[in-house]
């Protein structure tokens, strides 16, 4: 869950660009990342069903209402 608040946080303080964003998992961490090399919030480059499964491998349970406020998924 901590790691979901992470990716909030780094979602909402990420600047707007016309790059195109991937969605990146290292370790427990997922994030995304523009084609220039900028970091940004999972809610970026991943979609709701990466997001979905990532938090399923890595915590062993999925956090649908944590989802649903965050990502609108």
């Amino acid at each position: 869950m901590k790691t979901i608040v992470i990716i909030a946080i780094a979602f909402l303080l990420s600047s707007c660009s016309d790059n195109e964003w991937y969605c990146k998992t290292q370790g427990q961490t997922m994030f995304s990342m523009s084609s220039s090399g900028e970091i940004g919030g999972a809610g970026k480059g991943c979609s709701c069903s990466e997001i979905r499964a990532f938090e399923l491998r890595t915590f062993g349970e999925v956090d649908e209402a944590a989802l649903k406020s965050d990502f609108g998924c």
